[in-house]
Formats: structure tokens, sequence, C-alpha cells
């Protein structure tokens, strides 16, 4: 996604460098309230219709729901049917029952649509931006309903997180000297905290025969899946942290003319992924 853009400017012995952010796009957020109502009714044809023709299966309970507030995709549910208790003085069987066979189908049904044949777990496609509605019945032996479990969630759109450079402590850019860390602020409009686990920039020297590729080395910032930097609800973060490094640029020595080099100005576009 695009982004809002800031620059940040710092000296080099040899080159004026002017830094450029671009924002990164965020990967995908979601966050949801839960909001079971196990006593709604079931509308039409839904009250209780396992009544008198077979035992009534129990109520489902949902044991994997979306967040309340959710942004993005990859949502699921988890429903299962829990075995009635034994009764208080009673003694268990010799040879307990196995799990409720009887109640392996259910029906389910998203914003008060159809009622359709389903399975745990019970796997979203991508949904638009508002209120949603998630209901799961189990059927008796002869396919009748049972009462239904119920959880609503609001889905948002995802906002992009920015990334602005702060690179007024930078010192002179010299040949040949050990890579310089590019801090940086990285901003979470979202609702609900992000991880960043992915942060890079890529340098476009503006200067004709001075190439990024061969005159600067640039290091993406420490991070990954499995160190992600967090940034809070409506809160902001910084690289570098004690245990996460921010990109690095250094300028290479080179044993040919980088006079081209001398005065220009560099673009650096950063990029990057987060989850949430």
């Amino acid at each position: 996604m695009p982004g809002r853009r800031e620059m940040g400017r710092f000296r080099a012995t040899r080159a004026l460098v002017a830094l450029v952010a671009a924002v990164a796009c965020l990967g995908g957020v979601a966050y949801a309230a839960t909001r079971p109502d196990h006593g709604r009714p079931q509308g039409k044809g839904g009250g209780n219709p396992a009544r008198g023709r077979g035992q009534q299966p129990p109520r489902p309970s949902l044991i994997e729901v979306p967040p309340a507030i959710a942004v993005g995709g990859g949502w699921q549910f988890r429903f299962h049917v829990v075995p009635r208790p034994q009764p208080q003085g009673q003694a268990p069987p010799a040879q307990p029952a196995p799990a409720p066979d009887r109640w392996r189908q259910f029906q389910c049904r998203l914003d008060g649509g159809e009622w359709r044949s389903c399975s745990s777990p019970r796997l979203l496609g991508a949904l638009s931006p508002s209120d949603h509605s998630f209901a799961v019945r189990a059927l008796n032996r002869r396919g009748l309903p049972g009462p239904a479990a119920h959880y609503r969630w609001s889905q948002l759109e995802p906002k992009e997180f920015t990334i602005d450079p702060q690179t007024d402590s930078l010192e002179e850019l010299m040949p040949g000297a050990p890579p310089q860390q590019l801090p940086v602020r990285i901003g979470n409009p979202n609702p609900v905290p992000i991880e960043v686990t992915g942060l890079t920039v890529s340098v476009a020297p503006e200067a004709a025969g001075c190439a990024g590729d061969s005159n600067f080395a640039v290091t993406p910032a420490g991070l990954g899946p499995a160190a992600p930097l967090a940034v809070p609800a409506g809160g902001s973060a910084e690289l570098p942290t004690a245990t996460v490094t921010a990109p690095a640029l250094a300028l290479r020595e080179l044993p040919v003319d980088q006079n081209a080099c001398q005065g220009t100005s560099v673009r650096l576009e950063f990029s990057g992924e987060a989850r949430g």
C-alpha cells in the first residue's frame, strides 16, 4: 500500500544523503469481541424441532472464534458438543462411552443465511467490512437440529502502518566505515496491536554514474517471524531496540573512482510486513 513520506537528512564526507521514507503495507491484522448469545431464538423453523422426535442434541460449544473486532482474514470457528456429565452418586459405566458420536453432524450459517452442513474447523473466506454473525447447531441421528450457539463480531478494513526515519543523529558516511543504523519510528493506526516481521530499504542515488548497488551497502532490520517488533494499538514503536537492529546503510570503499557519488542525494524506500 502507498503511504505518507517523511524526509531525513545527514551529511557524508563525499555526499549529502537525503532520506525519503515510504510507508509499508500492513499484511493482515485482526481483532474481535466475543458476544455469544446462547438464548437467541432460532427464527422461522428454528425453535425446538427435535423435541418429541428423538433425543434433542445439546447446544455446541464454541472453542475458537474470531476476535470481536477483526481486521484481515484467515479466521475460523472450532466447535464441539461437550458430553453430558455423569449424575452425582451414579457409578460410571464399566466401559466409558466414547465421545458423543451421535453429534458428529452439524449445520452452520453465516449472517443469517441458509443452514448448511459443516464441520469443525469452519474456515471463513474474505468478508466485507461490516458486522457479522455465525451460528452452529448439532443434528441427532434422525437429522433433526438442536439449539444453536451464536457469535457476533465486527470486521474492519486494515489500515497501513507508517515508517518515519529518525536520521538527525546520524554521523557522516565514510567510505569503508561500519554500517550506520537508520533509526525509524513505526506507527500503528489500527485499534489492535500488530507485530512487524520484516523491514527493508532500497537505495536509489539520483546522480548519474553513482550506482546504488555497487556504492552503498544496505542491511535489513533484524526482524523476523520469530523476532517481531510489537507495536501497540494506536501507538508507535522505534527501531533499533536493545535486541532488534534497524536497517543499516554504509558507503563502500571501492578501488575505483567514486567521485560521481560526491554531493549526491540518495532516495531510500522502506517496505515491510506485519501481522496482527
